[in-house]
C-alpha cells in the first residue's frame, strides 16, 4: 500500500516507441491516423474510468494514469506512467482499496510535480495520498483520511499548491474541503445544498475549473433531485447551474457578478436549465462539464434527452457582461453524427492552453431497435429517457468534436476505430486540475474501457482499460 508494484493487480504490457507501437506491441493497436491507443489493464472493473475527478496528468515528459481495477481481493484504484521519451509504461502501483464500485480516483498535481490522489469514497471517510517524489508514481506517503459521507471526488491544486477538494455530502448537497501545503485538510461545509421539498436520494455532479489568474474558481453543478421517497419518482427534478468564486472559494456569485449565498441551491446558482415532471423524467445531464478559456470565459457541457428529441446538446458561454450564449454544438452533431444521440458527457470535455475546446462524448443510435426513449417500461427503464442503452453497451460509441474558435464552428475526429461488436464506455479526458496543461497543438489523452458499465449481480468483472494518445 506505499506505492510498492501491485503484485497480482499488475497488468504488464511492454511497450516501444510511441512511433512504433502499431508495428511492434501486440497489446497496442491503432485508432486511425489520429490516435493510437494501449490496454493499460486487463483487471478494470464495470466503473473503471467513470466519474468526474480527472484521471490524467502529463508533466514534463511523463502521463499518469489512474483508474479502478477490481479482483479478487475487491476493488483497487491503481496508477500507472507513461514515459513520452521512450514510450514505456511502468508496472500498475496500487494507491488504495476502495469500499466499492463507485471508489474511482481523482488526481491533480502542484507546482513542484507532487501527484495528488483521492480516491476509494463513496459515502465514507476520504483517503487521501502524495506522490513521495515529484513527477514518480512508484510511491506514495502514508494514507490520509479525514472527512466523511463523500462520493463523486472532484481535486485540484491552486497556484500556492493549496489543494481543493469537493464531492457530494450524502444526500444533503456539495461540500468544500481545503488543505494548505504541509498542512491538514479542513472542513469549509456545505456550499452547495438540495432543495428543502427534497426528501429521498439525491445527486450532484459538479466540477471545478481554474480562470486563467489561477485564482478564479468555477464550478458548473448537474442536480438530480426529487420530492417523492419512492425509488421510481427519483430524478423528478433535474437542473444544470453554474457559480464562481474569485477568492479561492470563501465567497460566490453568479457570472453577472451578484452575490449567490452558501450554502447555494438550484435557483439561487445560474440556471442554465431545469425542469421537473416525471412521464418521462427530465433527462438533463451534465456532470460538472466545465472549462475556461484564456480570457476567462466559462463554457459549460450539458444534453438533454426527450422522447421527441433524445441526446440534444448543448455548449454554452458567458460573455463579459455575464449573460450566456449558446454556441452551435448541435448543429455539428447534426453534420458529423446524425442519427446519434449524446447518452454520456462525463469527465469527457477539456481545454488546450491555446483554448482548443475538446469533447468526448459517448452516444447511442436514436432509431436502436431496443431503443426505449419513453422510459418505458418503468419498472425496469424508471421513465429514464436514456437509461435503456445501459442494457445494451455495445450500441454506444464515442465521438469526438472540438473547436478551435471559441465555439462558433466545430470539427470532429475518428479516435477510436471499433467493430459494432465491442463497447466503447465512460471516457475520461486529461483536464487542467492544477499545473498540469495540454499544450498549445497537442490533444488530451483519453482513457476508457470496453465490456460492460454495470455489475448488478456482483460477481468479477474483467473489462480491458485503454489509454489513448490523440495526435
Amino acid at each position: 500500500m506505499n506505492g510498492t508494484s501491485s503484485g497480482p493487480h499488475t497488468t504488464s504490457t511492454a511497450t516501444a516507441m510511441l512511433l512504433f507501437l502499431l508495428a511492434v506491441c501486440g497489446q497496442c493497436g491503432a485508432a486511425g491516423e489520429l490516435a493510437t491507443e494501449t490496454l493499460v489493464s486487463s483487471r478494470g472493473c464495470c466503473a473503471a474510468t467513470a466519474g468526474t475527478g480527472n484521471k490524467i496528468i502529463t508533466y514534463r515528459g511523463k502521463t499518469h494514469v489512474a483508474w479502478l481495477n477490481s479482483t479478487e481481493e475487491g476493488f483497487f484504484s491503481v496508477v500507472r506512467t507513461l514515459d513520452r521519451s521512450t514510450g514505456k509504461w511502468s508496472p500498475t502501483y496500487t494507491l488504495g482499496q476502495a469500499r466499492d464500485d463507485h471508489g474511482r480516483p481523482a488526481l491533480t498535481i502542484d507546482s513542484q510535480g507532487y501527484l495528488h490522489a483521492i480516491y476509494g469514497v463513496h459515502h465514507n471517510q476520504i483517503p487521501y495520498r502524495r506522490s513521495r517524489r515529484p513527477n514518480d508514481a512508484s510511491e506514495w506517503t502514508d494514507v490520509e483520511v479525514f472527512g466523511g459521507r463523500l462520493t463523486y471526488p472532484t481535486l485540484i491544486c491552486g497556484p500556492d499548491d493549496q489543494l481543493f477538494l469537493t464531492g457530494r455530502f450524502g444526500w444533503e448537497g456539495v461540500r468544500l474541503y481545503v488543505r494548505p501545503p504541509g498542512e491538514k485538510w479542513t472542513d469549509r461545509g456545505l456550499i452547495i445544498r438540495r432543495n428543502p421539498e427534497c426528501i429521498s436520494y439525491a445527486a450532484f455532479h459538479e466540477g471545478l475549473a481554474w480562470g486563467p489568474d489561477h485564482k478564479t474558481l468555477h464550478l458548473s453543478c448537474q442536480f438530480f433531485q426529487g420530492k417523492s421517497g419512492n425509488s421510481l419518482n427519483w430524478g423528478t427534478m433535474q437542473s444544470v447551474n453554474y457559480m464562481v468564486s474569485r477568492d479561492f472559494g470563501r465567497t460566490w456569485e453568479r457570472a453577472d457578478g451578484s452575490h449567490v449565498a452558501i450554502p447555494a441551491t438550484a435557483s439561487t446558482m445560474d440556471v442554465l436549465a431545469a425542469e421537473e415532471s416525471f412521464d418521462p423524467k427530465p433527462g438533463l445531464r451534465n456532470t460538472g462539464a466545465v472549462v475556461v478559456d484564456s480570457k476567462n470565459r466559462p463554457y459549460v457541457l450539458y444534453y438533454r434527452n426527450t422522447p421527441a428529441r433524445p441526446g440534444q446538446v448543448f455548449l454554452v458561454r458567458a460573455n463579459r457582461d455575464g449573460q450566456w450564449q449558446h454556441l452551435p454544438l448541435q448543429a455539428a452533431m447534426d453534420k458529423y453524427y446524425s442519427g446519434w444521440a449524446v447518452v454520456d458527457c462525463r469527465a469527457g470535455f477539456t481545454i488546450t492552453a491555446d483554448d482548443r475546446l475538446c469533447m468526448a462524448l459517448t452516444l447511442a443510435p436514436i432509431d436502436h431497435p431496443d431503443a426505449r426513449w419513453d422510459g418505458k417500461p418503468l419498472e425496469r427503464y424508471f421513465h429514464e429517457p436514456a437509461y435503456w442503452q445501459n442494457f445494451f453497451p455495445k450500441a454506444r460509441r464515442i465521438g469526438w468534436l472540438e473547436s478551435g474558435d471559441a465555439g462558433r464552428s466545430f470539427i470532429s475526429k475518428e479516435v477510436l476505430e471499433k467493430g459494432p461488436d465491442v463497447a466503447c464506455l465512460q471516457q475520461s479526458i486529461e483536464m487542467p486540475t492544477g499545473f498540469n496543461a495540454i499544450p498549445a497543438g497537442a490533444r488530451p489523452g483519453l482513457l476508457y474501457h470496453t465490456g460492460v458499465s454495470s455489475n448488478p449481480d456482483g460477481r468479477i468483472i474483467d473489462n480491458d482499460v485503454f489509454y489513448v494518445h490523440v495526435r
